[in-house]
Order: C-alpha cells, then structure tokens, then sequence
C-alpha cells in the first residue's frame, strides 16, 4: 500500500516550507502508536490533512475537531495535543459511567481557513464544508455504526453552519460551536431545523472576556449561534458544569483555543484548558454520547 506522506515527501520538488510542515506530520504519527493518517491532500503548494488519534473505523464515536482562522497544518502539534487529551478524558468519563471505550478524535486541517480579514466573508467556510461533507461521508463509509460529533471552534463554527446548510452534516447527531465567528441566516436556520427535528443536538458558548469572536459576526455571517432556536447554551466563565455532580470549571480569558502564560507568569486559560468550565462540560456531552448503547 503506497504511503501519501513518503511519497510527498521523497518528491524533490516539495516546496521548503510544505517540506517542514509534512516532517512535522511524520513526527507526530511516528510519537503516537494511536495516530493515524486519514487524509492527505495538496492546495497548491499547500498540504492539507486529517489525523485521527484512535480507530475511527472501530469507534462507536468518533469526535471531528475542527480549527479557526490562520491555522494550516504546521499547527498541527498544539491541535493534536488538544486532539488526544480530549480523546483520552472522554473515554475515561465514559468509562465511569459503563459506557464505551471505543472513542477517537479527528484533527481536521482540510481547508484553508483564511485570515481575521477572509474571516468576514463565508468563502473559506463554504470550501470547508463541501470538503469536510465528503471526509464524513468517508468516516460514515467505513464505520457505519459510529456516532459521528463536531467541536467547532471560532470561524470553523462558521464551517459548521454552512455544513448543515448544504445537507452535509447528515451522518453528525451532536455539534459544539465555540467561539463563534458568526453563521449566515440561512445557516442558522437549517441549524434551527435540524435542532427542531432531532436530527441534531447542538450546544454553543463563548466568554465574556471574548472580545475576538464578536468581531466576525460583523460580517457576512451575523448570527451568534446561543442565539439559534433549540440551542443548548453553556458556560465558559467559570462555575458548575451543568449536567454533573457539582464538577467546577475555570473561566476562559479572551479567545484563544489553548492556554497561555504571559511575562508576568500569569496563566490565561484558553477553551480547551482541561480545567475550565467550557471543556469540561464538552467532555461530559461527549462521554454521554460515547455511553449510549
């Protein structure tokens, strides 16, 4: 069976900087036994990719998580590290309730997300969802029995809106929107219907510290979706995460994904900080899904 990644990357006339960005790719599946290479593809001199981290083809979930704006695959690195400890923390909240251990997550790096600039407009997501449509279709292919859940964080929530727009969310019972960039109207609708028609459970947050995510729903996708018709808002501020026994989160500060320390030694928890409110409360819904039989 022929390797995508060895072959793109014995081709000597790979761009330097594809070159860098594939050699981190190896690095990663070479570090994890449990990852996998679902996808590989070229946008120009752009590589584009899907890791799973897990058997999506044995799975009786499989969690698709996707990236905001400026972010190609040369982040990969900080997305798979969010990847696998949210693979590992929902099958172990699945296993204290009885339920599956047969869980994977999918880091996502199959569009070109654009810039904060791009981000105003719905182009990039509307790419994005055409080709994230057809990666489900493929997961379906192999797994037909897999329960299929998105995490969209900030403009890639904006993918998801156009997603089910199109119809191409079909095989997904379960969506988080994160910091959301906006969706269309017209996208929030169809959320509304899916939602109204139970084909759909879908949950949406975003901090009050957040002063990035507003900023994209100034564009051509408005709609805030905690605003959406059937929506499951939840917190990211700090507090009890509903739904367990008094579990408590830490707050989110600003927009960021991942969890940062300033100059000062200050530590500012981004959305997926494994001790805030918004992650944790993503891990129960997840693990609820994984426990269903």
């Amino acid at each position: 069976m022929v390797d995508p990644l060895a072959q793109a990357l014995g081709d000597p006339a790979l761009p330097a900087p594809a070159r860098a960005t594939l050699r981190l790719l190896r690095e990663e599946l070479d570090a994890d036994p449990q990852a996998a290479l679902l996808s590989l593809f070229f946008d120009g001199d752009e590589p584009r990719a899907s890791i799973a981290f897990g058997e999506v083809g044995s799975a009786d979930l499989v969690v698709v998580l996707l990236h905001g704006v400026d972010t190609d695959l040369s982040a990969l690195p900080g997305w798979a590290a969010i990847a696998r400890r949210l693979c590992a923390d929902v099958i172990r909240a699945s296993a204290r309730r009885g339920g599956s251990d047969r869980v994977a997550t999918v880091a996502w790096f199959g569009y070109d997300s654009g810039s904060h600039l791009t981000a105003l407009a719905t182009g990039h997501a509307t790419i994005g969802a055409a080709r994230l449509a057809g990666d489900l279709v493929r997961i379906r292919h192999g797994n037909p029995t897999a329960r299929l859940s998105l995490v969209a964080y900030s403009y890639s929530s904006t993918l998801l809106g156009e997603l089910i727009l199109i119809d191409g969310a079909g095989p997904v019972s379960q969506a988080f929107s994160i910091a959301s960039a906006g969706m269309t109207r017209m996208a929030a609708d169809a959320v509304a219907e899916a939602i109204a028609e139970r084909r759909l459970a879908f949950f949406a947050t975003e901090a009050s510290s957040d002063t990035t995510a507003p900023l994209g729903r100034l564009g051509a996708h408005p709609v805030d979706p905690r605003d959406i018709d059937g929506a499951v808002v939840f917190g990211a501020d700090g507090g009890t995460v509903p739904g367990t026994r008094g579990v408590r989160g830490e707050a989110t500060e600003g927009h960021a994904s991942r969890t940062a320390v300033d100059e000062d030694g200050e530590v500012h928890r981004g959305y997926f900080a494994t001790d805030g409110q918004a992650y944790l409360f993503v891990v129960d819904q997840l693990s609820r899904r994984a426990s269903r039989r």
